[in-house]
């Protein structure tokens, strides 16, 4: 029947559901620099040997944050002006600190890694273009990909392992290769768009 199709698995088949502007922005991203940060921040935060599920991660971790602080971000052309003004609790808290260092209450700023207030409009392109391969490759062919998605999701958001699990029902095991099973899905889609761009 008509229904089903949508849901074959084919090579190509998942660009049905991207828009053509979204096409343009998977093959436009310069993949070759975000491979690059990608492996830099994996060997940071890794003690062993870095491999593609750790770039793919790190990534994803990477556009959790700034989507969730890119609406303060300036607008891009041809977006609506939004107020400058904080409005999203993680974004007060920032301001709070700034200001409470400013006036010598506390010692140290807020580290920008963890908090970053405001994303560089290059951040913002990459977490989108990160974030629509997340939702359209991540986990295709798995059973119950709803939950494990937001499971892997609410992790690279920063939600520690164990709340997560108490929230999803996943066990440790479950959760590792919903992340790990996730990161060889984008990875794969993102050596062939690499190569597209040569």
């Amino acid at each position: 029947g008509q229904e089903g199709q949508s849901k074959d698995i084919h090579p190509d088949k998942e660009n049905v559901m991207l828009s053509d502007e979204q096409i343009a922005r998977l093959r436009n991203l310069d993949w070759r620099t975000t491979i690059r940060d990608g492996t830099q921040a994996a060997e940071q935060n890794s003690n062993r040997s870095v491999d593609h599920t750790h770039i793919v991660w790190e990534l994803l971790k990477e556009a959790a944050v700034v989507s969730r602080s890119a609406y303060s971000a300036p607008p891009r052309t041809g977006f609506p002006a939004k107020s400058a003004l904080p409005d999203g609790v993680d974004e007060v808290t920032v301001w709070q600190m700034v200001s409470a260092y400013l006036k010598g209450e506390i010692e140290n700023l807020p580290s920008t890694e963890t908090k970053s207030p405001r994303p560089t409009a290059k951040q913002v392109t990459r977490a989108e273009v990160m974030l629509e391969l997340w939702h359209h490759v991540a986990l295709i062919d798995k059973g119950d990909r709803k939950r494990l998605k937001r499971a892997v999701y609410l992790k690279a958001s920063g939600m520690r392992p164990r709340a997560v699990r108490e929230k999803t029902g996943l066990n440790y095991q479950q959760l590792w290769r919903a992340q790990k099973h996730a990161c060889e899905d984008v990875w794969e889609k993102i050596s062939q768009l690499a190569q597209l761009r040569g």
